[in-house]
């Protein structure tokens, strides 16, 4: 149910949920405006000027199952600013296994739908409150009797 909700995401609530598990997970997350980005759709710190490593760039791809993200995305975010932050690449489309293997050996990091998925649940007392308005969740209390 909660990949469904997810995949009713515009493109711009996708980079939000992305950029509010960032900052669940630490960082100071930028997430691009609308309009063209450079290759990178979220930009996130570990200090509040962007000084301290790790710096990540993450590009976004909110695509259906049979539209997987293929190698030249992959490397248009290899050559995106800042060239020496870790790249991250988000597709809920998957990826193609030239993406894949472009991944591997550029130290890519990929993250598909279901991935996303347990990230948020995990995560998701820790996200900022309107990106959890995005995605109402409660938790569920079950006996084992």
């Amino acid at each position: 149910m909660i990949q469904d909700k997810v995949n009713k995401f515009d493109p711009w609530q996708m980079q939000e949920l992305v950029g509010g598990l960032l900052q669940a997970l630490g960082y100071n997350a930028q997430v691009s405006p609308k309009g063209p980005d450079g290759g990178v759709d979220v930009l996130a710190f570990k200090d509040a000027f962007g000084f301290e490593k790790p710096i990540i760039k993450v590009q976004v791809k909110h695509r259906k199952s049979s539209s997987s993200a293929p190698a030249p995305d992959i490397q248009q975010l290899l050559g995106a600013n800042p060239m020496d932050a870790n790249s991250l690449f988000v597709s809920t489309g998957g990826f193609t296994s030239q993406a894949e293997e472009v991944a591997r050996r550029n130290s890519v990091r990929l993250v598909d739908l279901d991935e996303l998925v347990d990230l948020a649940v995990k995560w998701y007392e820790y996200m900022p409150d309107d990106v959890r308005a995005l995605l109402p969740l409660q938790k569920m209390y079950v006996s084992e009797r």
